[in-house]
């Protein structure tokens, strides 16, 4: 029983990757000047949950101020960066353009690299219910060998 969990866990968090690699995304880097302010499009279908990564690799305390901008104007986020990489998510509810746009705080000019792209949630629920019930399998494959298990007590000398 805790082989085929084993499998099943595998299996789903392989297809989970697969799902997630093959998603929409735009990745480019960037070197930031000081108050300069770069953009990134994307095309999004549909509604769902996308991601943004951001990383510095020279990060020293600065910080970077990003929004996110749908095709209508409405800004859906609003983030002050202040990490070497951070990843966040925001909704979409419809098809269109997104805008991603990055400004840079710090006094100095920053290298940036920036991804934006599409999540495929619908995508992943098979592979991601797949997996729960892996682990579910292993879970309940454990608590049956514990509940099995018996420790020898051992004899006690009477004198």
């Amino acid at each position: 029983m805790f082989k085929v969990g084993l499998i099943l866990t595998i299996i789903g968090a392989v297809w989970l990757g697969v799902v997630f690699w093959q998603a929409q995304k735009v990745s480019e880097s960037f070197n930031l000047e000081p108050a300069q302010t770069v953009t990134l499009d994307i095309m999004l279908q549909d509604s769902g949950v996308a991601f943004y990564k951001i990383f510095m690799p020279d990060f020293v305390d600065d910080a970077l101020f990003v929004q996110i901008i749908d095709s209508k104007g409405n800004i859906l986020v609003d983030k002050r960066i202040e990490t070497k990489m951070a990843v966040n998510y925001f909704d979409f509810d419809y098809s269109g353009k997104y805008t991603l746009k990055v400004t840079n705080f710090s006094e100095d000019t920053k290298i940036i690299e920036v991804e934006v792209g599409d999540i495929n949630i619908i995508d992943m629920r098979i592979p991601g219910i797949a997996m729960i019930i892996g682990l579910l399998i292993i879970i309940i494959s454990f608590f049956r060998k514990l509940q099995n298990y018996s420790t020898a007590q051992p004899e006690e000398n009477i004198s």
